[in-house]
């Protein structure tokens, strides 16, 4: 079983650390876990989404595991997801934001990848395909999108100096 850091409101380990999917696990008000996660998107302004074996969508990332550093969680979801090596300078790091549960930690990738040449992590990732704002837009509002993700797309979009609508 994972052990996993909890966080506080303002994306500091506090010290107390639970097992992960774990019902015997109690929350006091402010404490979150923690997932890193990356949309990376290529020349043509399309971004990565991964399609999930029970047919839903996300953006590639995972649970920031007990004493890692989320930058490091990032690189190595990438690796284990995609089977893509990427270094940390190569991602530009939006921090945390509370989106709902976790505390997630957001970055940015922009990146051309030839999807036919990675490695997916068949456990957790049944396809991967570049989609446009328009189509993420319509998985984000006909509910296929993990909702956390689709709260965070609309953050690069507000990094990148765009509208949702």
């Amino acid at each position: 079983m994972e052990l996993l850091d909890v966080y506080d409101e303002n994306g500091h380990v506090t010290g107390k650390i639970v097992k992960r999917g774990s019902p015997d696990e109690v929350f006091n008000e402010g404490e979150h876990i923690a997932v890193a996660i990356v949309f990376i998107e290529n020349s043509k302004g399309e971004f990565l989404i991964q399609k999930l074996p029970d047919n839903t969508y996300s953006s590639t990332g995972g649970h920031v595991n007990q004493g890692e550093k989320p930058d490091n969680t990032i690189i190595r979801e990438i690796k284990e997801e995609l089977g893509l090596d990427v270094s940390f300078d190569e991602l530009i790091s939006l921090g945390f934001r509370l989106v709902d549960f976790p505390v997630r930690f957001l970055y940015y990738l922009k990146k051309d990848i030839d999807i036919d040449k990675l490695k997916l992590q068949e456990s957790e990732v049944k396809d991967v395909s570049f989609m446009t704002k328009e189509e993420i837009k319509n998985l984000i509002e006909n509910g296929t999108m993990n909702k956390g993700h689709g709260l965070l797309y609309k953050e690069i979009l507000k990094f990148k100096g765009e509208n949702y609508g």
